[in-house]
């Protein structure tokens, strides 16, 4: 049996050697025992492209909120893609983008994504579950995350944004082509097909923009395709790349990583039997349950800035002009910030996660992931008293987004 002091050697060598462009094998069914290994033995760890990577909380959190740490990647992203349209997207819209034309864009569909905005649509998510409910047969096999989680959260999206409901697999399909590239390690075949999904995405969205520019009279409540295009007609600081990409954004982000979140948490109250008793006891009053499940599951991995400053960390000199990039779900599951943070504790409080992110950039779509959550998870268990798995989870190969390519389960009332 190997001494405390190997163990704590052999995790030093791990750590030391861990590269996120280049993970080892096992690290996508299970990332966190190299989290553990990293915030112990190395939290300023240089990857082998010489960025750093974060995995404490107060690290990922001081970095995040550091507003001399900018999201801009034209020249990192100009060199991975080259030239074209998914460089444009990837330097165009908001999520890349620094004040003041982050706030500037953000502050056009702020509204829609307010607390009473989103609850004008939770009538629509609750039918849509109703529907979805009514559909599946007692002692069914079922793969949850594309049956259920995906088509409520897309159905909802659509909804949200102005496009036809019916569209939502061609947009998922558009989706995960242009955001596969920002992982760390693509092909140059992923990179060009990158590209076409950016040009498919453009021509189908500008179809819908182009139809409501077409009214006379533009509603800009109805929808955000018509709140973008009023903003525009009416002189806003707003052009058409910028009211494009902002819908493949709020598109691709208000669907893929709520279904994902979704799915994982289903996924994991399997394994947590006492969870599941929890909502169908709780009823609606779920809020303190859904933040301790976006705490355990973190859907979004890694997020990044660049330096524009020295900073000191742990003794550690960074300079300016270096890449950063810290994992959230490495600090979600830091025992520093966490008591007994591998465990699910659906009464945890206080739980300041950082799934949604911190400062400036954080995640506009939150009070939407927080409504469909709070929808699906408790209608799903009260009507289903018994949840088993029909087979293993099948995990998506991806280092930025943790996220479920099916999870198929058998359901009984």
């Amino acid at each position: 049996m190997k001494s405390d002091s190997i163990c704590d050697e052999s995790d030093k060598d791990l750590a030391r050697q861990f590269d996120i462009f280049n993970v080892p094998d096992g690290y996508i069914e299970d990332p966190y025992p190299w989290f553990r290994r990293l915030r112990d033995h190395d939290p300023v760890h240089r990857n082998a492209d010489g960025s750093i990577l974060l995995t404490r909380y107060e690290d990922v959190r001081l970095v995040w909120r550091d507003l001399t740490c900018v999201v801009d990647r034209r020249d990192q992203f100009k060199r991975k893609f080259g030239e074209g349209p998914l460089l444009e997207h990837h330097t165009t819209s908001m999520l890349f983008r620094d004040p003041p034309d982050h706030n500037r864009l953000r502050q056009i569909v702020n509204p829609y994504f307010d607390v009473r905005s989103i609850g004008r649509l939770r009538p629509a998510a609750v039918s849509i579950v109703e529907r979805l409910l009514a559909s599946i047969e007692d002692g069914q096999v079922l793969d949850f995350r594309g049956e259920f989680a995906f088509q409520l959260t897309i159905e909802v999206i659509c909804e949200m944004l102005g496009v036809p409901r019916e569209d939502g697999e061609r947009i998922q399909g558009y989706g995960k082509r242009l955001i596969n590239p920002l992982n760390p390690m693509v092909s140059a075949e992923e990179i060009a097909d990158g590209h076409l999904a950016v040009t498919q995405f453009k021509d189908y969205l500008i179809e819908h923009i182009n139809r409501v520019r077409a009214q006379k009279d533009i509603d800009a409540t109805a929808n955000v395709i018509s709140a973008l295009v009023s903003a525009e007609r009416n002189g806003a600081p707003v052009s058409e790349n910028d009211i494009i990409h902002m819908c493949i954004l709020l598109l691709n982000g208000g669907h893929e990583a709520v279904s994902n979140f979704i799915a994982w948490s289903i996924h994991y109250m399997i394994e947590f039997p006492e969870a599941m008793e929890y909502f169908r006891l709780r009823g609606d009053d779920v809020g303190v349950a859904i933040d301790e499940l976006l705490r355990f599951t973190s859907p979004l991995q890694l997020q990044g800035r660049r330096t524009t400053r020295e900073l000191q960390l742990h003794g550690v000199t960074i300079p300016p002009e270096t890449e950063i990039v810290f994992s959230v779900g490495a600090a979600n599951r830091d025992e520093r910030a966490f008591v007994d943070p591998d465990r699910l504790v659906l009464d945890r409080h206080p739980n300041p996660h950082l799934a949604f992110g911190a400062g400036v950039h954080i995640c506009i779509g939150q009070t939407l992931a927080r409504m469909h959550s709070g929808v699906a998870l408790p209608m799903f268990l009260r009507t289903f008293r018994k949840i088993e798995r029909a087979g293993p989870a099948e995990i998506a190969p991806s280092v930025r987004f943790r996220g479920l390519q099916r999870l198929p389960i058998r359901v009984a009332r």
